[in-house]
C-alpha cells in the first residue's frame, strides 16, 4: 500500500515569543502544524507539554488517526462510558496554557486493513503491540527557544521495517530464576548523544527537528522486543516487577547490537543506569576457565587507550565534558566481550593484576563500575563513595602482580581506582563467572577447597622432574596436577599458590595448560633476591597437567595446591561477588584487636554468619579474601586454613621486611564460620606484621 502524506495541524493557545521574553497580557492563538507520513496505518497520537512553571505530567491530549487521515478526538475521561471512543472529527488539538515544550508520540496500530474510526470495528480497540507491528513508533520535540516558527513541526515519518535502517529490535532476557510473560516493563525512546560523545543519531526532518523511535512492550517469557526502530542511542526504562527494581539508562543498539536485558547485572546490562527503586542483588554463579589473555595493557593503549592509570577512580570536578569523559575512560576497564569472556550472562571475572615499576608507593582497589543514581544526563552520577579495601599494594619501582576477583559492573565494566602516581598496568583474564542464568551452557564449575599441599619445591626436589632444581631462564616445565593432593579427574582449574624464592634478577612466571602454547600473559613478577607469592587459577591441560615457564630471571618456585573448579550439581558451590569490603585490620580493631600480628601468633578471623561483618551467609563454604602485609618489621610470612583443621606446612603470604605485600586466598571456612590466620617466626624468631583482610566474595 502506497505511502500517504496527511497534513495534520493542531491548535496550542500559547505567545509565539521565546521563552525569554516577557508574555503579553492575553496569548494570541497560534497554529503548528507537522505532516505524518502516516503510510495508511491507523493509530493514537499524544501530545505532552510542559510549561514554564511545572510539568505536571500525562498527556495533555490525545487524538486518533484514521487510514484516510483524519484526526478523530479521543475521550480521556476516566470511568465514562466512552472512554477512548472516538468523539468527533477535529481538525487541531488544543493545549490550553503556555507551553515552552511539545512532544508528539505517534502509537501506529499493528493493522493496516480497517479504517480504526469506529468502535464497533474489531480493530478499532486494537492497541500498538511492538511483536507484530511493521511500523514503530516515533516521538519528535520541538522548544519555544528555537524562536518564531518553531511550532512548525515539519514531517514526521514512521520507523518503517527496512527502510532507512529500520529494524526489528528483539532480544533476550536473562536471569537465573523464571521469566513470566509481563515480569518485565520497558519503554524505550531513541535520543541523540551530547556534541562530545559518539553515536548513531536519529533521522531529522525537514525542519530540522530529530525524530526519534520509542516503543512500550512487555517481556514475552526470555525475550523482550522494541519494535521496529532507526539505530542510535536510547533511554530504556526496566521495571521488574517481581523484584520491584526500577532503573533506567543509556544504551547504544543496531540490528547488529541488540543488548541482553540481564536482570542478575547491574544496570541491567545497559551501557550506564541510574536505580529508580531499589538494587540489582549480587549475582551467583559457576566458573568457565579460559586461557590466559591479556586484555590491559596501557603501554600499548590495550584495554584503556589514554596512557598511564591516573590518581583517583575518574570522577571529574571540571565542567568541561571532554576531560571528565576522558578520565572517566582512563579508570573504566571493559571486560566483557573480550578475552573469551561473553558478552552477557557474566557476573564477576578473575583477572590477574600487575602495577608495572610505579613511581611511588600506593595502592589500587579494583571493583565494579557502579550503578548511578541521580540525573542520568550527569556524567558523573556514577561516582560516589568507593570501597575501604585494596587489591594491590605498590611500591616505588617494584613491578608487583595480584589475582583480583571481580564484580563485573555497568556496562561490563570494572572499575580501576588507583590511589598514588600515575603508574602502567597490565591485567590478564583468567575465567569468568556467569550469574546463573538458565541459557548459561554449559553450567559453570564448582570450586571444591583441599588441604594445601605443596607439590612443587624446587629447593629439596619436591614435584619430581620438575622439581630437581630452581629454573633457570626459559625454563618450561610440566606439572602434574589430577590425581595429586586431592584434584581429582574431573578438575578443569586448579587453584595454586605460586612463590618464587632468592630470584637473580627482575623477571617474570607464567602459569598455563599443558599441551597449549606459551601465553602473553605473566603470574608473578620476581625482584632480585625477594621472596613473593601470587595466587593462580590455571585451565588443566588435556594431560592433567600445567605447565611453568621462567621469563627474564632465573629462580626457585614452590606450588602449593589450595583446591579446584569441577562440574557439581547445579546451583552447588557457586561464587557470590562482593563490592570488596575489610573485615580484619589490626591497625585499628576491624574484626580483631587491635595490634600487630606477633611472631608465632595465630588469631581467629569470623567471616561468615551472624557474626560476620560482610553479610556473608552461614551457609557459605569458602571465601575469596585479600590478605595484605602491612610494615613487616623483617622477613617471614603468613599462612590461613579453616577453623578446626590443623595448620599447613605451606605459606600464602611472604614478604621481605618493611613492605606491604597483598596475595589472594580462597580459603574454605571452618567451625563457625571462621578461619584462622598464623604469622611465622621466621629466621629471626621476632617477625611481626600488621594484616588486613579484605573479602570479595564467597561459594556457598
Amino acid at each position: 500500500m502506497g505511502s500517504m502524506r496527511r497534513l495534520l495541524t493542531f491548535t496550542i493557545v500559547s505567545a509565539v515569543l521565546p521563552l525569554a521574553h516577557a508574555l503579553p497580557a492575553s496569548a494570541v492563538t497560534t497554529t503548528a502544524t507537522f505532516i505524518l507520513q502516516t503510510s495508511s496505518t491507523i493509530g493514537l497520537m499524544g501530545v505532552d507539554a510542559t510549561y514554564t512553571d511545572s510539568n505536571p505530567g500525562g498527556y495533555e491530549k490525545m487524538i486518533r488517526w484514521s487510514s484516510d487521515g483524519r484526526l478523530w478526538d479521543y475521550d480521556q475521561t476516566l470511568g465514562s462510558s466512552t472512554y477512548g471512543w472516538r468523539t468527533g472529527q477535529v481538525n487541531g488539538v488544543t493545549v490550553s496554557g503556555t507551553p515552552r515544550q511539545i512532544r508528539l508520540e505517534f502509537y501506529p496500530h499493528p493493522t493496516t486493513t480497517c479504517s480504526g474510526t469506529n468502535e464497533n470495528d474489531a480493530c478499532y480497540w486494537l492497541t500498538y503491540d511492538p511483536w507484530t507491528a511493521t511500523r514503530g513508533g516515533a516521538h519528535v520535540q520541538v522548544e519555544s527557544s528555537r524562536g518564531a516558527g518553531w511550532l512548525n513541526v515539519g514531517t514526521v515519518a514512521l520507523p518503517t521495517l527496512g527502510v532507512d535502517n529500520a529494524f526489528r529490535m528483539d532480544g533476550d532476557v536473562l536471569s537465573g530464576s523464571s521469566i513470566p510473560d509481563g515480569r518485565l516493563s520497558i519503554d524505550l525512546f531513541q535520543v541523540d548523544c551530547s556534541w562530545h560523545e559518539t553515536c548513531g543519531h536519529p533521522p531529522v526532518n525537514d525542519r530540522g527537528n530529530k525524530i526519534g523511535a520509542f516503543a512500550s512492550s512487555t517481556n514475552r517469557g526470555a525475550r523482550w522486543t522494541g519494535g521496529v526502530a532507526w539505530p542510535g542511542q536510547y533511554i530504556v526504562f526496566i521495571k521488574d516487577h517481581a523484584r520491584g527494581i526500577h532503573l533506567h539508562g543509556f544504551a547504544q543498539i543496531s540490528a547488529s547490537s541488540i543488548p541482553a536485558i540481564d536482570l542478575d547485572a547491574p544496570c541491567f546490562g545497559l551501557d550506564t543506569c541510574v536505580m529508580d527503586q531499589g538494587n540489582v542483588p549480587a549475582a551467583s554463579g559457576g566458573f568457565h576457565p579460559t586461557d590466559p589473555v591479556r586484555v590491559l595493557d596501557t603501554r600499548k593503549g590495550w584495554g584503556v587507550s589514554n596512557g598511564m592509570l591516573r590518581f583517583g577512580d575518574g570522577s571529574q570536578s571540571s565542567t568541561n565534558p571532554l576531560l571528565r569523559a576522558d578520565d572517566a575512560a582512563n579508570h573504566d576497564l571493559r571486560v566483557l566481550g573480550v578475552g573469551g569472556v561473553p558478552a552477557s550472562g557474566v557476573s564477576a571475572v578473575l583477572l590477574n593484576v600487575t602495577a608495572i615499576e610505579p613511581a611511588t608507593n600506593g595502592f589500587l582497589t579494583i571493583g565494579p563500575r557502579p550503578a548511578g543514581s541521580g540525573d542520568l544526563f550527569d556524567d558523573q552520577h556514577s561516582f560516589g563513595d568507593w570501597p575501604n579495601a585494596s587489591n594491590l599494594n605498590v611500591r616505588a619501582g617494584q613491578t608487583a602482580p595480584n589475582l583480583v576477583l571481580a564484580r563485573v559492573g555497568a556496562g561490563g565494566r570494572i572499575r580501576l581506582y588507583n590511589y598514588g602516581y600515575p603508574l602502567h598496568m597490565v591485567a590478564d583474564i583468567a575465567g569468568w563467572f556467569d550469574t546463573g542464568s538458565s541459557v548459561t551452557s554449559p553450567s559453570g564449575l564448582g570450586f571444591f577447597g583441599v588441604t594445601p599441599t605443596r607439590i612443587l619445591d624446587t629447593r629439596n626436589g619436591i614435584g619430581g622432574a620438575a622439581g630437581v632444581a630452581r629454573f633457570e631462564v626459559g625454563d618450561d616445565r610440566v606439572i602434574p596436577i589430577r590425581g595429586v593432593a586431592g584434584v581429582p579427574s574431573d578438575a578443569e582449574s586448579v587453584v595454586v599458590n605460586i612463590t618464587a624464592v632468592d630470584p637473580t634478577g627482575t623477571g617474570y612466571v607464567t602459569a598455563y595448560p599443558s599441551g597449549t602454547s606459551v601465553p602473553d600473559a605473566s603470574n608473578l613478577n620476581v625482584r632480585r633476591n625477594q621472596d613473593r607469592p601470587n595466587l593462580a587459577v590455571v585451565r588443566i591441560g588435556a594431560d592433567g597437567a600445567i605447565r611453568l615457564t621462567t621469563r627474564e630471571a632465573a629462580t626457585h618456585l614452590l606450588v602449593d595446591v589450595q583446591g579446584y573448579y569441577a562440574p557439581t550439581s547445579v546451583g552447588t558451590r557457586r561464587t557470590t561477588t562482593m563490592n570488596p569490603v575489610r573485615i580484619f585490620d589490626t591497625r585499628n580493631g576491624i574484626g580483631t584487636s587491635a595490634g600487630r600480628l606477633g611472631p608465632g601468633e595465630t588469631r581467629t578471623v569470623q567471616v561468615a554468619g551472624p557474626s560476620g561483618v560482610a553479610g556473608i551467609p552461614a551457609n557459605a563454604t569458602a571465601v575469596y579474601v585479600n590478605i595484605t602485609s602491612v610494615a613487616a618489621s623483617a622477613w617471614g610470612w603468613l599462612a590461613v586454613w579453616p577453623t578446626g583443621g590443623q595448620r599447613p606446612e605451606v605459606s600464602n603470604v611472604n614478604w621481605p621486611g618493611g613492605t606491604d605485600i597483598p596475595n589472594m586466598a580462597i580459603v574454605p571456612l571452618g567451625t563457625n564460620g571462621s578461619i584462622q590466620l598464623y604469622n611465622d617466626p621466621a629466621v629471626s624468631g621476632t617477625t611481626s606484621s600488621h594484616v588486613l583482610i579484605d573479602v570479595m566474595g564467597y561459594v556457598s
